[in-house]
């Protein structure tokens, strides 16, 4: 027995009662655990508790998990909760729920309340891949883009794009859009060796009610001429008919005439024929129009740019097909307007495909969503090696990241009218590097910036420095350890 006056026994007996109310607390914890476990068993395999069906009545299944080059998880499906009331019309009283406040409901014992659990598709970084992934329907279908080709394959599907450089270029291209103020933005890298997609970024700026449609791939949905981008083709085309020389002059300050249309350059150049580099170091349309004019528009020049993809739609992975392209004669006149920019209208992943076989010297080149474990090497030849040396060296500029990883490219500004009268400028750059032996590639584009960091809107004011802002964000995270500097001067 205890005696109480004992000091050693009232403790003895205080521990005794301690331990004996925290067992009935371990007990009671236990019981209610367990019956909550139980009452969602109960939710899940009665009749008040539905999972949703299509039309067939079978109950959905999950669809293939989508994931990115290193394994994360863009795209999954998985379960959420629903409550309903039943009584007259369905009507959903809340959706994606916990399941803790399904068992608050329980509890009330409503008849006509009931639960749903619905198979719904999950986008982890869903902000990021907008425009890219697609989406499915009510039924649990893929309904556009990878998701619409997913819904036929069984597998997983593993993407080239690498979603923490997607998010890097997202970020950095969010900044610049807010400087500049375009109606939307876009910027694609791609490994050119794998020919693989790294990151495809879009940023609509427009107004809610002005939003892209989501279903849509801006990459190969939407069309453009590009300006002076397009100069580069008429140079490839030259030197690969052998039509030119890479020293021969042209006199760009005489001028030039399509039909009775005089062609300008802005801002007038130098009072001295330009040779090839400097026409396109200085952007001259001029120039541009002279190089064509020595070549046959039909069995030269339009031949070659059939040969890079230009005039036909191209695949970009996953059963997907860009728009395609749109000639505008201007009267039977786009031989001339072409070669500076005008008079086809293209969509990104065509251009960027034309540069890649250019300075791949691959004919096949064919960018892709698809991941793709095989290297392919570069077909260097003459005409590739003085191209890309050419954009080298027009591509001059006093960033640390032109010199640092050898960024040749070109841009483009192309004014546009709308239906008012209104005009505006679309504005490129397309760059590579290191230009000796080209590992990435990448297209900056803005639809109609308000704001430039230069004097004028062009394409030098606004993409260019945009693309070296995000190329200080991204160069540790690509495969640039090497990068051999021999063979610089032009």
């Amino acid at each position: 027995m205890f005696n109480l006056s004992n000091e050693t026994d009232y403790k003895l007996l205080s521990k005794t009662k301690n331990y004996y109310n925290f067992f009935i607390l371990t007990v009671l914890f236990l019981f209610t655990a367990i019956f909550i476990r139980l009452i969602f068993l109960s939710i899940e395999n009665n009749d008040s508790f539905q999972v949703n069906k299509n039309k067939t009545g079978a109950s959905f299944e999950n669809l293939p998990t989508i994931y990115d080059l290193n394994k994360n998880t863009l795209a999954y499906s998985d379960f959420n909760y629903s409550i309903k009331n039943i009584k007259n019309k369905v009507k959903y009283i809340k959706r994606n729920i916990p399941l803790n406040e399904i068992l608050e409901l329980i509890y009330k014992g409503d008849p006509y309340i009931k639960f749903e659990k619905i198979l719904t598709r999950k986008y982890p970084y869903k902000i990021l891949t907008n425009n890219m992934i697609g989406h499915t329907n009510i039924d649990h279908k893929g309904v556009s883009l990878i998701e619409k080709f997913i819904d036929i394959n069984n597998n997983d599907i593993h993407l080239s794009v690498d979603i923490q450089v997607q998010k890097k270029i997202y970020d950095s291209l969010l900044k610049d859009t807010i400087n500049l103020n375009p109606d939307y933005s876009l910027n694609v890298l791609v490994d050119l060796s794998r020919e693989e997609i790294v990151s495809n970024v879009f940023l609509d700026n427009r107004n809610e009610a002005d939003k892209f449609d989501q279903t849509l791939l801006p990459l190969k949905d939407l069309k453009f001429d590009f300006g002076s981008v397009f100069k580069t083709f008429t140079v490839y085309s030259a030197f690969k008919n052998q039509k030119i020389d890479i020293n021969d002059y042209f006199d760009v300050d005489e001028p030039v005439y399509i039909g009775s249309k005089i062609i300008n350059d802005y801002p007038r150049n130098s009072e001295i024929p330009l040779q090839v580099g400097d026409i396109l170091k200085k952007s001259s349309n001029r120039g541009a129009i002279l190089i064509r004019r020595n070549l046959d528009c039909q069995n030269e020049f339009k031949a070659d740019l059939d040969h890079i993809g230009l005039l036909k739609s191209t695949q970009i992975g996953f059963g997907m097909i860009s728009v395609e392209p749109t000639v505008n004669n201007f009267k039977g006149r786009y031989c001339d307007n072409i070669p500076f920019g005008y008079g086809l209208s293209i969509s990104p992943i065509q251009l960027i495909n034309a540069y890649g076989k250019i300075i791949t010297g691959r004919d096949n080149f064919n960018s892709t969503f698809e991941k793709n474990d095989t290297q392919n090497k570069n077909k260097y030849n003459n005409i590739s090696n003085t191209i890309n040396k050419l954009l080298f060296y027009a591509n001059e500029t006093d960033n640390e990241l032109y010199k640092n990883f050898l960024v040749a490219g070109k841009t483009g500004t192309a004014d546009q009218t709308i239906s008012n009268n209104e005009k505006f400028q679309n504005v490129t750059y397309i760059s590579f590097f290191p230009y000796n032996n080209p590992k990435y590639l990448n297209l900056t584009f803005m639809q109609n910036p308000k704001e430039s960091y230069g004097k004028y809107m062009t394409a030098g004011n606004t993409v260019k420095p945009t693309f070296y802002n995000l190329l200080k964000e991204i160069y540790i995270y690509l495969d640039l350890s090497i990068i051999n500097t021999k063979s610089t001067e032009i």
